[in-house]
């Protein structure tokens, strides 16, 4: 019996032994004859596209069905703040525009009427040690207060019926109460809608904020309060705007070779990738991997302008804007760029997901856009996705920018890593 142990042993070791042979036979087999198809079967490459043959980068106004915007004008209806004031140094003013409805002869007689205003957030644009405040409450003559408004002007205003002069810290909030000057307003309130405009006066050179009527939160909403006298007795009645909005009048236009990006009116930087030539360039399939796909754009810290608000400092946004896509609807915030310390005015917006997805669709070209901020919301009952929360000035290099190679190397830039079979 131990014979045949011993023996069963020995045939298993020399059974192990010639597997052994056999596989690096094998091993030697595939490395010599198959190296011949799988080295050098996996090209890659980084490669910088500073040129309009691969992406354009233009300055566009918006103009949307939603909210309307003239030739530096905005009207912004729908967003969560009443912007107003002046910053001289730009050339920029905004104010401010609300509704009232009708107060029907039933009410009674008017005895006094008062606008509240209410901040919800600490908001101011521009020198932030000024902290005044000082505006004055006009008529609107016109009838231009509705949402077809494209523009205001001075000829639209009629009398003042109120005023506000005083001060709030930048990182305060104001509830303020302005008595109207009811002679005035008493006609008005029973033939027609009532229109009222905040207008900055000389003593205001930032801009300051209160919330709308569609900041989320009625009590913090523009009402007006009335004192009417009714067959028995006295009472006080409240009225909200039926509209409201802010308006941006005028702007300081970017130096030469420059684009502005400006919150509110949307003034902003269209970016076309043009994946056809850049396919054609690389000489890409469909099924090529983009490993990094990153744009560069460099800020003139010298020309930029940002809120109190934090968020506002972040930096631009980049939006992706679907070729179907007439409206501001639709759209996917993509980031805010990130940068450096070392190198705080170059900005990078990582897109490889988009780009490689447009590859793999045999899409010629990527639409993308780059804003003074951006959010989702909704205008009567429709979805926008616009930045007009904010009031921002963003100027960036353009592909023009100078001429020297100092100044060329401002310009943006796309930089592509790729990899793929051959």
């Amino acid at each position: 019996m131990h014979k045949i142990q011993t023996l069963g042993k020995w045939n298993f070791l020399f059974f192990v032994v010639i597997i052994g042979f056999s596989l690096a036979s094998c091993k030697e087999q595939i490395a010599d004859i198959g190296s011949r198809y799988l080295h050098d079967t996996i090209s890659s490459g980084i490669h910088t596209f500073s040129d309009s043959s691969a992406f354009t980068f233009q300055p566009v106004i918006k103009r949307t069905a939603l909210i309307t915007l003239g030739r530096n004008v905005a009207i912004n209806s729908g967003a969560a703040a009443l912007i107003f004031g002046k910053v001289p140094s730009e050339n920029l003013e905004a104010w401010a525009a609300m509704k009232i409805p009708i107060m029907p002869d039933s009410i009674g007689q008017i005895l006094n009427d008062t606008l509240i205003l209410r901040m919800r957030f600490a908001y101011q644009y521009g020198n932030t040690s000024d902290q005044s405040i000082d505006f004055s409450i006009y008529t609107e003559v016109n009838n231009k207060v509705n949402d077809s408004t494209t523009t205001l002007s001075l000829t639209d205003l009629g009398q003042i019926v109120g005023s506000y002069k005083g001060t709030v810290a930048n990182d305060s909030l104001l509830t303020i109460s302005i008595p109207l000057d009811n002679n005035l307003l008493s006609a008005p309130l029973r033939t027609a809608s009532l229109a009222l405009v905040l207008v900055p006066n000389s003593g205001m050179n930032t801009m300051r904020a209160f919330a709308s009527i569609d900041n989320g939160d009625n009590t913090f909403s523009p009402q007006l309060k009335f004192t009417v006298k009714q067959t028995s007795d006295t009472t006080s009645i409240t009225r909200y705007p039926t509209n409201d909005f802010h308006i941006v009048l005028s702007d300081k236009p970017a130096p030469a070779g420059e684009i502005l990006l400006r919150g509110s009116y949307a003034a902003r930087a269209r970016v076309v990738i043009n994946m056809k030539n850049i396919r054609d360039a690389l000489q890409l399939n469909p099924f090529a991997t983009i490993n990094s796909a990153i744009i560069q754009v460099r800020s003139d810290a010298a020309a930029r302008v940002t809120s109190n608000v934090p968020v506002d400092t972040v930096g631009p946004s980049l939006v992706y804007i679907p070729n179907t896509s007439t409206y501001d609807s639709g759209h996917v915030w993509i980031n805010y760029g990130t940068h450096s310390t070392a190198d705080p005015d170059l900005y990078e917006f990582q897109v490889r997901s988009y780009v490689e997805n447009a590859l793999r669709l045999g899409n010629d070209s990527l639409v993308l856009e780059l804003r003074a901020g951006f959010r989702y919301g909704s205008i009567s009952g429709s979805s926008v996705d616009v930045e007009d929360l904010n009031i921002n000035r963003w100027v960036l290099y353009g592909m023009d920018y100078g001429s020297s190679d100092a100044d060329k190397a401002k310009r943006p830039k796309l930089v592509i890593t790729y990899s793929y079979l051959r």
